[in-house]
Formats: C-alpha cells, sequence, structure tokens
C-alpha cells in the first residue's frame, strides 16, 4: 500500500521494509483518510399521505434528504401508476399516483430513483375506504373532530399530542377501530387506542395485540344512542414528526386468527375466524395459487357484508395437513402423522401440552418448523423432540427461533420415529392459542441475500449502476446442506445491463455479482431475479434470493421490529458516473502469510477532481484487507494492500476493487454527469492466486542487554526455489533497536541478523518480532511474513549500584522495586567472595558480573556461538 506519490510500487524496497516511520506514517495515513463521510444516497423519512383509497387519485409528498432531482417514482409490485413527479427541494418530493380499483389491499413497496442512486424501501397502504385528512386543534374530547363510519383518518402524532374523533351511534350499534401506526413502516410509533362516551369514560382501550404487534385495534357494542370519542396517542405520550397514521373506523368484524389456519394453493376452505368480539363466524375463501416468500397469505374475512380492515394470515403450503386429536396430553397417546407432513392444533386451557409422533427413515435429518404468532395467534411457542421409546430422551430443543415461532433440526434415532413436545412458554391457552407444525427434510439449498450495514442497515440493498460503467453487489451465500460450487442465472434485469456473477466457489460464504451498463441503456428501474444452481452436471436447482430488509427499530438496543422480505433485486441505471476504476492484473500470487499490493488506477472525467474512496467490496476466504482507502485529488495511481492468513486456501479467485468519488465537481456546469457522487463503481474483474508460500524461515528466540550488540538466528525451515537473492529484514523491532538488511540466496540453510540494542531501549520481553522475506518473481518481489518470534532485552544488573548513586546527577529514572532487589543480590553476591577489594570492583565493572545465578538472563555464548 502506498499513496506517497502518484504512481507507487513494490520496486520502492526501501519503503516496504521502513517499519519505524514510513509504515507507521503510511498505516495512520490511510486510517484517517478512510473516516470519510458516508454514502448520501436518497432517503425518506415521511410520506404524506401514508396511504389511500383503491380506484383514487391522490398526491403524495415525501420528505427526506438528496431528494434534489428526483427522477422516478418506483412501486416495485408496478400496480400503482406514477402521473408525475418533481423535486420540491433536495429535502421533498411530490408526485401524483393513480390507483386502480382493483389493486391489492396492503402495503406496497416504494423507492425514490434520483441522479444518485435509490432511495431507502418505504411503504404506502393502499385501503378500502373513504380516506380524510386529520384536523387540529383536536387534542380534546371537547375539541374533537366529526367524522363518519367507514372512514379513514390520516394524521400524525407529535409530542405529547391526543388526536380525538367523535361519531354518532345508535344504541346496540357496533364500532371498530384500527391503527396503522408502525406497520407503516415510517417511524417507531407504539400507539394507544380508547373509545370513551359522552361522560369521559373508557368503554374499551387497545395497545398491543397479538396479530398486529404495536398496532391496536378493539371493537365494541355501545349501549346507548350518543356521541363517543376515539383518542389516539402513543402510549407513553410521546410522538413526532414521523408518528404518522391511518386510523380505520367502521363496523367492520376485527378477527385475530383463523382455523384452520392453513390451506392448499388456489383451494376453497371453509374457516372459523376467531377473535372478534362479536364472537367466531365461518366464510369460505378461495386460496391464492402462491403467497409469496414466506408462504402466508393476508385475508380480510366479510361480517354482514363487511370486510375486515386488518388482514389475517393463513399459512399456504402443499404439505399434507394433520389435526391433532386430544387426549394427545402425554407421549403414549401423541397424534400421529407421517413426514413430510403438518399438525395444525391449538392449546384449548392453561397448561396444556400436546404430543406428536413423525414416523421417518433411520439417520434422516428432518427441519421441523413451527407457526404461531406469524398467523395472528398468541402463543408463544416451546418445541423439544424426544426418542420414541421408554426413557423419551430428549434430542433437542428451540424456543424464540423466529421470533415467538420456534425452528429446529432432528435428526431420526433408531427407532424410525421421535416425538415433538409442544407448549406455550408461559402455559396459556384458549380458542386463539392455535399452532401450525411442519416437518420436511432437510435437502441442500442456497439462499443469497446483501447482508445488511450495522447502522445503516439498508445501505447498498439495491444495486444502482452508471451508464457506461459498472458496479457490485456483495451477497452472502446461507447454504444447508450444500458446500460445493454454486451458479448464479440472472434474469429481469433492466434494459442494457448485464449481470455477471464471480464464481461462488466451494467452501465460500458467498461473492459477488458484478452489474454492467452500457453507455445508451435507458435511465431506469427494474426487478431483477435470480435462480441458483449447482455449478456441476446435475445443474440442480438450489434456491434463490431471500432479501431481507430491516424498516422500524426501537428500544431496547435498537431492536428490529419491522422487516419485510423478498426475492428480487432493485437494479436502477442512473446517469454516468465521474471515475472509471481500473485494476491491474497480478503477475504474482499472494501467499500465505504475505501481503500484495494491488495496482489501482482511478480514471476522472473532465472537469471532475475530487477525491476518490477506494474499497475492496468482496474478500476471498482469508485474504483481508483496510476497509477503504481515500485517495486524494492529485492521485490517479496506488497500490491496495491485501494481505493473506496462514491458512487461506490455496486456489484462484476472481476479486474486483470498488471507488466512490466524492466531493463536488469543480465546474457545475459540465451537466449530471460531474454530480454522481458517492455511486459506487467497480473495476474488471482479475484472478487473484492465492498460494503456498516459497519459502519457509524459523526465527528463534534471542535476549541481550541494553547497549548490546547481538545476533538473531533464523533457520530455513523449507527451502526456497528462485532465482537471485530474496531480501529480509526483521520487523516488529522495538523502538532504539535496529538490524539491517540481509541478503538470502535459495541454497543458504541458516542467517544471521546483527541487532543493535539501543542504550534507551524498552526493557522486556517483545513478543511480535518477525521476518519480512521478498523473493524475487517474475520481476516483482512477492512478499512473505514468517511467525513471529521474541526479543528479550535485560538491564545490566552489574552497574544498578553506580546508577543509583549517581542518578541525582544523570537524572535518570528510579529504579523499581524489583530492580532494587537484584542489585542488592548482585551486591551480596560479589561480597561473599574472597577477593580483595580492588578484585571486587573490578568484577562489578565487568558485563557479566553478577549474572551467572540470574535466570532471567541468557546463557553466556560459547566460542563456537561467537564465532559463528
Amino acid at each position: 500500500m502506498g499513496i506517497f506519490m502518484r504512481k507507487w510500487t513494490l520496486n520502492n524496497h526501501s519503503s516496504a521494509f521502513n517499519q519505524k516511520s514510513g509504515f507507521l506514517f503510511l498505516s495512520l495515513s490511510l486510517l484517517l483518510l478512510s473516516s470519510s463521510p458516508l454514502r448520501a444516497d436518497p432517503t425518506i423519512d415521511r410520506i404524506i399521505p401514508p396511504g389511500a383509497k383503491q380506484g383514487s387519485d391522490v398526491e403524495i409528498e415525501l420528505t427526506g434528504k438528496f431528494l434534489e432531482s428526483a427522477e422516478e417514482l418506483v412501486f416495485e409490485e408496478g400496480l400503482i401508476q406514477v402521473q408525475h413527479i418533481d423535486s420540491v427541494d433536495g429535502s421533498r418530493v411530490k408526485a401524483r399516483i393513480s390507483i386502480p380499483p382493483d389493486c391489492r389491499l396492503g402495503a406496497h413497496r416504494l423507492r425514490v430513483r434520483t441522479a444518485r442512486g435509490l432511495s431507502e424501501l418505504r411503504t404506502f397502504r393502499v385501503g378500502a375506504t373513504q380516506q380524510v385528512n386529520e384536523i387540529e386543534p383536536n387534542n380534546e374530547p371537547s375539541k374533537a373532530q366529526n367524522i363518519e363510519l367507514e372512514q379513514t383518518i390520516s394524521g400524525v402524532i407529535t409530542g405529547e399530542d391526543v388526536d380525538c374523533f367523535v361519531v354518532h351511534l345508535l344504541a346496540s350499534s357496533r364500532i371498530a377501530a384500527v391503527v396503522d401506526g408502525i406497520r407503516l413502516d415510517q417511524e417507531m410509533f407504539d400507539s394507544h387506542l380508547e373509545i370513551i362516551d359522552s361522560r369521559g369514560f373508557v368503554l374499551g382501550a387497545n395497545d398491543d395485540n397479538s396479530l398486529l404487534g404495536q398496532d391496536p385495534m378493539l371493537s365494541i357494542v355501545v349501549k346507548e344512542e350518543g356521541d363517543y370519542t376515539i383518542r389516539l396517542r402513543e402510549s407513553a405520550y410521546g410522538g413526532n414528526n414521523g408518528c404518522v397514521y391511518l386510523l380505520h373506523v367502521g363496523t367492520f368484524p376485527i378477527p385475530i386468527v383463523a382455523w384452520p389456519p392453513c390451506g392448499m394453493p388456489g383451494e376453497e376452505v371453509k374457516f372459523e375466524w376467531l377473535g372478534d368480539p362479536a364472537g367466531s363466524f365461518q366464510t369460505r375463501v378461495i386460496l391464492p395459487e402462491s403467497a409469496g416468500v414466506e408462504g402466508i397469505a393476508e385475508i380480510r374475512p366479510e361480517r354482514d357484508g363487511k370486510r375486515s380492515t386488518a388482514p389475517v394470515p393463513v399459512r399456504i403450503s402443499s404439505l399434507a395437513t394433520v389435526v391433532e386429536s386430544e387426549p394427545n396430553d402425554v407421549p403414549d397417546q401423541a397424534s400421529h402423522s407421517s413426514i413430510p407432513g403438518a399438525f395444525i392444533g391449538r392449546m384449548d386451557s392453561k397448561n396444556d401440552v400436546d404430543w406428536l409422533r413423525f414416523s421417518a427413515s433411520k439417520g434422516t435429518t428432518w427441519r421441523v418448523t413451527a407457526y404461531g404468532r406469524r398467523l395472528g395467534s398468541p402463543i408463544d411457542l416451546v418445541l423439544n423432540a424426544h426418542r420414541d421409546d421408554k426413557k423419551r430422551e430428549k434430542i433437542t430443543g428451540s424456543d424464540d427461533t423466529d421470533g415467538p415461532d420456534s425452528d429446529m433440526r432432528v435428526l431420526v434415532p433408531d427407532e424410525g420415529s421421535f416425538l415433538v413436545r409442544i407448549n406455550d412458554h408461559q402455559r396459556r391457552g384458549g380458542p386463539e392459542f392455535i399452532y401450525r407444525i411442519e416437518a420436511q427434510q432437510v435437502v441442500p439449498h442456497v439462499d443469497l441475500a446483501i447482508p445488511e450495514g450495522r447502522s445503516n442497515t439498508q445501505e447498498r440493498l439495491v444495486v444502482t449502476v452508471p451508464q457506461g460503467n459498472r458496479t457490485v453487489a456483495v451477497f452472502n451465500a446461507n447454504r444447508t446442506e450444500y458446500s460445493d460450487d454454486v451458479r448464479l442465472e440472472w434474469s429481469d434485469v433492466p434494459q442494457g445491463v448485464l449481470a455477471t456473477s464471480l464464481p461462488f466457489l466451494a467452501g465460500s460464504p458467498g461473492g459477488a455479482v458484478l452489474f454492467e451498463a452500457s453507455a445508451d441503456a435507458p435511465l431506469g428501474t427494474g426487478m431483477a431475479r435470480v435462480v441458483l444452481r449447482s455449478a456441476h452436471e446435475t445443474n440442480e436447482l438450489l434456491g434463490g434470493l431471500r432479501q431481507s430488509t430491516s424498516l422500524v427499530y426501537g428500544n431496547p438496543n435498537q431492536t428490529q421490529y419491522r422487516a419485510t422480505i423478498s426475492d428480487r433485486l432493485p437494479v436502477a441505471v442512473v446517469s454516468p458516473s465521474p471515475i472509471t476504476v481500473h485494476l491491474k492484473a497480478p503477475i504474482i500470487p499472494l501467499v500465505r502469510r504475505g501481503r500484495f499490493d494491488l495496482q489501482v488506477r482511478i480514471e476522472r472525467a473532465e472537469g471532475f477532481k475530487g477525491a476518490v474512496k477506494l474499497e475492496f467490496p468482496w474478500k476471498p476466504t482469508g485474504v483481508s484487507a483496510l476497509a477503504g482507502v481515500e485517495i486524494p485529488e492529485d492521485i490517479s495511481e496506488i497500490g491496495y494492500t491485501i494481505n493473506a492468513t496462514a491458512d487461506a486456501p490455496v486456489r484462484d479467485w476472481q476479486i474486483v476493487v470498488a471507488a466512490t468519488p466524492k466531493g463536488a465537481p469543480a465546474d457545475k456546469k459540465k451537466g449530471k454527469a460531474l454530480q454522481q457522487s458517492d455511486l459506487w463503481v467497480a473495476s474488471q474483474p482479475v484472478t487473484l492466486r492465492v498460494a503456498e508460500t516459497l519459502i519457509e524461515l524459523t526465527l528463534e528466540k534471542s535476549s541481550a542487554e541494553v547497549g548490546q550488540e547481538t545476533t538473531i538466528l533464523c533457520k530455513v525451515s523449507k527451502p526456497g526455489s528462485f532465482e537471485g537473492n530474496a531480501k529480509c529484514k526483521l520487523m516488529g523491532l522495538p523502538v532504539h533497536v535496529d538490524s539491517p538488511e540481509v541478503a538470502l540466496s535459495a541454497d543458504v540453510k541458516e542467517l544471521i541478523f546483527p541487532v543493535v540494542i539501543g542504550a534507551d531501549a524498552a526493557v522486556g520481553k517483545h513478543d511480535n518480532i518477525f521476518c519480512q522475506v521478498l523473493v524475487p518473481l517474475n520481476g516483482e518481489w512477492v512478499i512473505h511474513s514468517m511467525p513471529a518470534s521474541q526479543l528479550r532485552i535485560d538491564r545490566p544488573l552489574s552497574g544498578q549500584s553506580q546508577a543509583t548513586t549517581s542518578s541525582d546527577d544523570k537524572g535518570s529514572q528510579k529504579l523499581s522495586r524489583r530492580e532494587k532487589l537484584r542489585a542488592a543480590q548482585a551486591q551480596s553476591l560479589s561480597k561473599a567472595t574472597t577477593q580483595t577489594p580492588e578484585d571486587s570492583t573490578a568484577v562489578s565493572e565487568d558485563d557479566t558480573g553478577g549474572l551467572k545465578n540470574n535466570p532471567n538472563t541468557a546463557p553466556p555464548v560459547s566460542t563456537k556461538d561467537s564465532a559463528k
């Protein structure tokens, strides 16, 4: 690595070996430069209104950051049409949208595309009732806003705000209210809902529930005719401008769970809807053929011609389903099923326990997955697998693997069956405490996902590729029972864009994909699909994209409250970037425990003179690099240092580097091409070979005293095969300790490093002394770092007494207690001899006096060693 000059190469060996000045300065410089601001992607903080009615045209306003030059409002499903979009300023965008009359009810994923790229993900709600806006002031029942039934109110709760709405009801009338708050995916909004009568008595209240989480819903039947007030607030009287809501008021039902909680694709099922305060009811529903990535459909049952506003989740699966049969509270009464298959049941009463028996071939592995809370049930499932014998020995267990729902893997024992014990974590029960247990055999499977960022969780979860350039996306591969090579097949990428997957090799935790746009690729956004297959002749289908996106975080400790999963990847084509990055293909390998400088060249567009941040986006197994290096505006070519661990896999890898332009262009009149700061662009891929070391050296431990000269022996444990001389240098030496560079030929068995210990060298053990070896190959140098050894520096004992008496004159430091004891020991040994005072004085001045019996001192050097 290095940015001392416009072009830095490894031919500058003195810089490579200067571990005390240049190397340290360079490392600190890179670390300081790498602390650059985060990428300025467009963000959406708030959408007003956050939803609208089917069949309506509505103008919405999106507020956030970096929204200037907004060019497209993208609804990922393509169901909602955008009539026009205008950027008001850098923080506001207005758009007019058209919602078809048959548009799917619920949340629709949206993003804004600007010249900078795609914004983070947000959602927009489509409802079935007429929508009105909240009118302030309405903080008290006396100032409550008049509304009608079968309406949706769009509003916002600010700090200590309470919104009141009044509706006139006849005696024995039913009123239901449901809040879309946190489910609007804009803010951590924990709302509280109440209905009060004209005298101020609370008739019903709700905060959290098992179906909607932090969004409340309630329903009551009033006894008297009169005005009834609905009060909505943040549960702790908090709030801010991001706490927007949709309040649905009407006579609709509000069930929380279905029985059965599942069905086959396309099947007509008679459901019983549970949890509605007016009692359960039944309807027949034709289920959809598919239900997205999670396999859960949202069903809105109707009662008396009124459709539920809060959808009830139903599991869509082709697995054969068995209903538990009571009694099954003990293992001998366990309900039985062959697998693959599913059980459905419920915890009818407090302390209820259900036992299930699954039959399968011994030695096979099965995944047992529980569905409870994901289906709206209040149950907190706990699963435990036991052997199906007399002892009922526990095999494994699970609690809260996927939220309150559990998931476990079971290896079928010799009996050819196993038992599963099911209970609620708090031993609760009731009609709504339903569950579904699925058992499927574990088969080879691989899912892809772009890892979320630590602070900005949505950073680079989408692909933004400039015209005439390329970018890179880094994926994790979640492997199940498959560790071999994977091939990726991409489709539905935007016109003019080519997706090229770098090899996802066996044992690798992931890989990278290059997206390259032609110079004339149309600006726009597409939703790409990917299929994963075995890279071998079997061409086995393994999986696809399973991208989770976190939407809402909150206390405690930034807990994730809302997330969404998609099997499609947004890919946007934007205006050209002001930089292009080029990576030179290495002609020498990166050896284990070695390092290598990738030669990178930055090509800046005319008029752009900003700095560039360089990154190594995807690291092969065992290869590391700095998180980022910022290249000053007057530098175009640098070396980017990468390192290999001692156990890095020996193989060829495809790698790229990525660069981000920083700052503004010198001439803003040059157009959009120079305004593309913060776009991630990538180099072409090159092959990096990770190889075994060309030579191995073993550095022996050594010790010496302050102010002495000594030697360190280094033995060749693996002879090298190279032409010319290698260059060897001791690295990690403490300050005031020097050792020259030593040449090494291929036939040398050992070499000796002369070492000079300065008078001010630090006393003690120095454990990180290692030998760096530069081996010539193909006109360049292959850099090796040998295993570390130890250098121990001791303080001379013979001069301690004299040093103590003259400390005031020389200003030396005070002796430690240990040093005083060692000095006293030396004096006592000197007095115990039969020598004359003159002889005693001579001994005390000898460099070896008083050291022969000291265990912390190295033994005397023999004549043979001295000759060597």
